[in-house]
């Protein structure tokens, strides 16, 4: 998992988590896991999570006349820390 951090303001941090592309279906589980275990981290320095969004960075897609809508296999999370 890659993050990336961003000053928001008013005590607030933004932070990037996104999954590696292994060319197969995010497992939204692990990546809900890590993104737990920082937040854990983050509760004992005095932050809360206050905001999520998920960004679908990478699909993919029907191949060969398969029918469906293919899977993500790269997605990025979006997780605002505020203080608690």
């Amino acid at each position: 998992m890659i993050t990336g951090e961003h000053v928001a303001g008013n005590g607030q941090v933004i932070v990037t988590y996104i999954s590696e592309d292994t060319g197969d279906e995010v497992d939204a589980s692990a990546v809900s896991e890590e993104i737990a275990a920082d937040a854990q981290r983050r509760a004992a320095a005095g932050l809360r999570i206050v905001a999520m969004a998920g960004m679908p960075l990478r699909h993919a897609a029907v191949a060969f006349g398969r029918e469906g809508s293919g899977y993500n296999t790269k997605e990025a999370v979006l997780v605002t820390y505020g203080p608690a």
